[in-house]
């Protein structure tokens, strides 16, 4: 079979892909936008730019997710499940719409306020643009995207499924019950151009996005700027770049989400309409749908915010707040319920509900790293000094106690001065989710004494930053004059400055695309929608429609030339350098850059070592190899590695493999000898020994299999 490095996708098929994609997220768009129309009719400006993306991806998403159920992940139809939709909103809208009457006055923003914010969010931009182009020339080699994130797209992607679970190894995690809205999202582009090379770019997407609703946030109080200057801090922190950028990793998606969340919340609570609240809901499902650590902030805020409702008006409330409940589990609780029927608990790393012990997947138990909390180091003052103050200080920058002063000083506020419902309850939930932070296994996972995990783990501490940072500027007294607001902006602007200068992410060599990403991204939009505001342009039943068809060819021609290309450059590039993946401690670089050449086959992993972490290199240039980790299947959806010979040889068999990539032993110590499965294949005669290559911990063996390995023969 021909290497998948020999190939290069026809220009036809480019543009018939991008012209799938740009029909999906038109029909979403156009459906997004009336049913804004339908709901939230006074909403105008960013607010209503930021509802329509919210009920857009709504639409996107469940769609997927419907026909994901029924293995129907095919271009045809995920046209058709955007489109229907759409078609429905636009006819309703059309006919039930209302005309825009804002319930609200705006306040005036000044603008110099408006340009800082604008240099901060381009600035926020190329920061990003910069690694989301690197992961663009060389590929994507941080942990968790190449051992579930991406394993996880590919996975829908071929099977067309959302349905089946995918085992990734048999660690305690159980990372295939996580949510994976991030996932499913991502495998669009796999479905349609058979390669991964739009996903650097995706969470560059998510930054402006979060950008925008931390605008939203603040628009209602005068202080949008500060909101999302606020915002940048925390997407654009040192850990988010690091790990986020150029990755397939989903908590950026999750936070911005979140902050959008928050902002939709705030104006629709104070708005009052059942409506509002709908774009709400459908914000914190989306959240919850992302990532777990998303459930603590959008399960308490929705609580309070759910009581807030009903208390302000016992006629109407209840049913307010029954629209905002049903519209987040409608759009959070797909994954949640994938895992109850697949293993009779919605969450199956939740054991024990109380007395009640509920179902849940009897893993072996393994780790990357040995599972600790930041609450086990509190009292050590070693670990603080040596591992927890440096590690703040890479992911939140030199000021970092700044930083987390500050936000807690707004989710204090919020919670105890605000004298706001709503305010209250994000506050609250800012705080809650800190604390669940502390307590949470992994956030200082490690040997003990060492918690190697904390910084990269840190990004579950920035749900609580992120919402206390936002909520900050909204404080009366930071807000009650232009001195006031003037001082907020730019305290949190240096904030930004400092961090973003000292930060991660800068490569000279990509000034002028990240350049160009942040030109597309936020000015040109930002110069729209002020031009878009002009009385002329209101005036005009032209001018308007031009100024939309205009933006709308300057962003997507060139985009449209350049991918081509990129697309081509990204294939014969990526993954080349397989050395970036497993750092200094080595790795099975050589495995890695045969399995990547390699096309259509069906290739098991066993083992232990990096060969968990691996997965998506071994899926292949075109993504089209099935790379399965070779395991045995438990009750609730458990999976661990076989405990005996014959048992391995059927989990091959099974697997109806090609080929075997697999270390010495199925376990690290102290274990590993009770899983020798390299023994229990070695001299099987339908096995070849095609590479022996030394790696860390264990030696990789790769064998070619030409037949069932019959375990009535094991020795």
């Amino acid at each position: 079979m021909a290497s998948a490095s020999t190939v290069s996708p026809s220009f036809a098929g480019y543009l018939g892909a991008a012209g799938w994609l740009l029909g999906m997220l038109v029909a979403a768009g156009l459906g997004g936008y009336w049913l804004r129309r339908l709901l939230v009719p006074a909403y105008d400006g960013a607010l209503a730019r930021l509802a329509e993306l919210i009920l857009a991806f709504s639409i996107l998403l469940l769609s997927l997710e419907a026909l994901g159920s029924f293995g129907a992940l095919w271009p045809g139809w995920m046209l058709v499940a955007c489109t229907v939709p759409a078609l429905i909103a636009t006819g309703l809208g059309l006919r039930f719409a209302r005309r825009p009457s804002p319930v609200h006055e705006t306040p005036r923003v000044e603008p110099w306020a408006l340009a800082v914010a604008l240099v901060v969010a381009a600035a926020a931009a190329v920061q990003w643009a910069m690694p989301s182009l690197l992961g663009l020339d060389r590929g994507m080699f941080g942990g968790d995207s190449t051992w579930y994130h991406l394993p996880f797209a590919i996975h829908f992607a071929q099977t067309h499924s959302t349905w089946d679970l995918l085992y990734t190894d048999p660690l305690k995690l159980t990372a295939w019950f996580y949510p994976a809205s991030s996932e499913l999202l991502g495998s669009v582009g796999i479905v349609l151009f058979h390669d991964d090379w739009l996903y650097p770019l995706i969470n560059l997407g998510w930054l402006c996005f979060g950008l925008l609703a931390g605008w939203c946030l603040g628009r209602p109080r005068g202080v949008g700027p500060a909101c999302a200057v606020a915002a940048a801090i925390v997407l654009c922190s040192g850990v988010l770049v690091v790990t986020q950028a150029g990755e397939a990793r989903n908590d950026e998606m999750g936070i911005a989400v979140l902050i959008a969340f928050a902002a939709l919340l705030y104006s629709g609570y104070r708005d009052g309409g059942r409506g509002a609240l709908a774009p709400a809901g459908l914000a914190g499902g989306l959240a919850v749908s992302v990532k777990l650590t998303m459930l603590a902030p959008v399960g308490a805020a929705t609580a309070l915010a759910v009581l807030a409702i009903c208390l302000r008006d016992r006629r109407r409330g209840p049913l307010d707040a029954l629209v905002l409940l049903v519209a987040t589990v409608l759009a959070g609780g797909y994954w949640y319920l994938r895992n109850l029927v697949r293993s009779g608990n919605p969450l199956p790393e939740v054991h024990k509900l109380g007395p009640i012990e509920l179902p849940y997947p009897h893993q072996m138990d393994l780790y990357p790293r040995p599972p600790r909390s930041v609450a086990d180091y509190l009292g050590d003052a070693h670990v603080l000094g040596a591992w927890f103050v440096p590690g703040l200080h890479e992911a939140l920058g030199p000021l970092w106690p700044a930083v987390l002063a500050l936000a807690a000083l707004g989710a204090l506020w919020a919670a105890v001065a605000s004298r706001e419902w709503i305010a209250a309850a994000l506050g609250l939930a800012a705080i809650l989710t800190s604390v669940v932070y502390l307590f949470t296994p992994l956030t200082a996972a490690g040997p003990p004494g060492e918690p190697a995990g904390f910084f990269t783990n840190t990004r579950y501490l920035m749900p609580g930053v992120a919402l206390g940072l936002t909520l900050l500027p909204l404080a009366w007294p930071l807000r009650r004059n232009v001195w006031t607001r003037t001082a907020t902006l730019a305290a949190l602007t240096a904030l930004f400055a400092v961090g973003a200068i000292v930060g991660p992410g800068w490569e000279s060599r990509f000034l002028p695309g990240a350049l160009f990403c942040a030109t597309a991204l936020i000015v040109l939009p930002a110069l729209a929608a002020l031009a878009w505001r002009s009385p002329r342009l209101a005036r005009s039943p032209v001018l308007r429609p031009a100024l939309a068809a205009a933006l709308a060819c300057v962003l997507l021609l060139p985009a449209l030339a350049l991918g081509h290309g990129i697309e081509n450059r990204y294939l014969a590039r990526h993954y080349s350098a397989a050395t970036l993946r497993v750092g200094e401690e080595g790795g099975p670089v050589r495995t890695m850059i045969w399995a990547h050449d390699e096309s259509g086959r069906r290739i098991g992993i066993a083992g232990a070592g990096e060969l968990f972490f691996d997965q998506s290199i071994y899926a292949g240039d075109e993504d089209s190899n099935v790379v399965r980790y070779v395991g045995q299947p438990l009750p609730h959806g458990g999976y661990r590695v076989p405990p005996s010979c014959p048992a391995f040889r059927r989990a091959v068999d099974r697997g109806r493999y090609e080929f075997l990539v697999m270390t010495e032993f199925g376990d690290n110590e102290p274990d590993r000898r009770r899983y020798p499965i390299e023994e229990w294949v070695e001299g099987a005669p339908a096995v070849e020994l095609i590479r022996t290559e030394k790696a860390y911990p264990q030696t990789v063996y790769t064998y070619r299999v030409r037949g069932r390995l019959e375990p009535q023969d094991c020795p």
